[in-house]
C-alpha cells in the first residue's frame, strides 16, 4: 500500500504547523515535511498536543524544488478552482483519492501558505489539485483505508439477498408459531420486513439471527 506524507510549503504561522500535526496524528498518518517552515516553539507544541513525535521527526527542507524527486506523486491543494481555461487548477474530490491506495511508491499531499496557498509553479510539479484542507483530506483517506481493512470481515460485510430471505422465512415460521389471527401475522411480517428494508444488517448478524428465529421455532412445536 502508498505512503502518505503531508507537505506544508512555506506555513506563516507556527501554530498551524502544530495543528495538522494533531489531525495527523487523529487519523492515523505520521510523515510531515516542512518547506521553509517558521520557527518551532511553545504553541506549536501546544497545538500539537499528543502529536509531538509526528512534530518533532518532522522533516524540514529549504525549497519546494527537489519534491518531484523524493516522491512518485505529487498531490497540490488550491482554494481556488479557476476559470475554465486555468488547467492548472482542475481539482477532484477528496474520495476519488481511493485509488491511490492502490498504487505502491510514496505519496506527498502538498498543502501551501495560509494567505495564497501554492504558487502556479508550484501546482506544476503536482499530478493533481484537490480543493480541500487537510483534514478532510486525511480522513477521506482514512475512511477508506479502514473500510478495506475491515471490509475483509464477515461481520462488517452486508447481507446479501439470499441470507435476507433465509432471515425473514425464519422470522415468518416463528410468527406463525406465536400469533393465532391473520391479522397480526401481517402486521408482525410486515413490520419486521420494513425493519430490514432500512436497515443495513451484515451477514454475521443475519446468520445468528437467523439461529435464534430457527431454535425458537423448534421449541415452541417441541411443546405443542
Amino acid at each position: 500500500m502508498s505512503s502518505f506524507s503531508v507537505v506544508l510549503v512555506e506555513s506563516k504561522y507556527e501554530g498551524n504547523v502544530g495543528s495538522v500535526a494533531r489531525v495527523m496524528k487523529n487519523f492515523g498518518f505520521q510523515q510531515l515535511v516542512l518547506v521553509n517552515p517558521p520557527k518551532l516553539g511553545g504553541e506549536a507544541r501546544a497545538r500539537a498536543m499528543h502529536a509531538q513525535d509526528i512534530l518533532k521527526n518532522a522533516r524540514v527542507v529549504d525549497s519546494f524544488r527537489d519534491m518531484g524527486k523524493e516522491f512518485d506523486f505529487l498531490a497540490g491543494t488550491t482554494s481556488e478552482a479557476g476559470a475554465d481555461k486555468n488547467h492548472l487548477r482542475n481539482p477532484v474530490f477528496p474520495e476519488e483519492l481511493v485509488n491511490a491506495l492502490d498504487s505502491e511508491g510514496e505519496i506527498a499531499l502538498v498543502f501551501g501558505r495560509e494567505e495564497y496557498g501554492l504558487l502556479n509553479e508550484e501546482l506544476k510539479a503536482c499530478e493533481m489539485n484537490l480543493a480541500v484542507s487537510v483534514a478532510v483530506i486525511l480522513y477521506e483517506i482514512s475512511r477508506q483505508r479502514t473500510r478495506r481493512e475491515y471490509g475483509k470481515l464477515k461481520k462488517f460485510q452486508k447481507a446479501d439477498r439470499i441470507e435476507k430471505n433465509v432471515l425473514l422465512d425464519k422470522y415468518n415460521n416463528l410468527v406463525d408459531c406465536v400469533h393465532n389471527q391473520d391479522f397480526n401475522r401481517r402486521l408482525a411480517k410486515k413490520t419486521f420486513k420494513q425493519v430490514m428494508g432500512r436497515a443495513f444488517i451484515s451477514g454475521r448478524e443475519a446468520f445468528n439471527l437467523t439461529g435464534v428465529f430457527r431454535k425458537a421455532t423448534e421449541r415452541i412445536k417441541k411443546r405443542e
